[in-house]
């Protein structure tokens, strides 16, 4: 009991003080912050996943295109080539090395932005062309999450 201007106030064991409820609400808030922040990066995870599937496909038929034009004229329709994808916002670019005649080195790349205005790839105006800056590995390639490489044989 606390005496109050001469009145006795029975205090409740089960009631909460404005401390313990401010360490509650902190508590909860930063609890729902981190699952907000938890749900938009699977959405953006999610995004670059379907971006990644859709490049990937596009890559796989424009090899197909490749492999059914005569070995002839491979080199010389295909080589340092750019490429589009109508469902996605970037550029590809392929590539053949003919070091080996009988052997012939196909790579593709393709480049998109995310919604996020993020670059996926090393293409970083999307234009398929190696520019001052965008090759981070000095590799002489424009690298990127979808790559496909292979060999045709004469």
């Amino acid at each position: 009991m606390v005496r109050y201007h001469g009145r006795h106030i029975k205090c409740s064991r089960f009631s909460f003080t404005l401390v313990e409820l401010l360490i509650a609400s902190v508590v909860f808030i930063l609890t729902l912050v981190g699952i907000l922040l938890s749900y938009m990066k699977c959405v953006e995870l999610n995004e670059h996943s379907r971006n990644l599937s859709i490049a990937m496909r596009g890559l796989e038929s424009r090899f197909e295109d490749i492999k059914n034009t005569p070995f002839s004229q491979i080199k010389t329709s295909y080589n340092q080539v750019t490429f589009t994808n109508a469902n996605l916002n970037g550029t590809g670019v392929s590539g053949v090395d003919d070091t080996n005649p009988a052997l012939l080195r196909v790579s593709m790349s393709f480049s998109w932005r995310q919604s996020n205005g993020r670059i996926m790839g090393e293409d970083a105006n999307l234009n398929g062309q190696l520019n001052a800056g965008e090759d981070k590995n000095g590799n002489g390639v424009l690298d990127s999450p979808a790559q496909l490489i292979s060999y045709i044989a004469q």
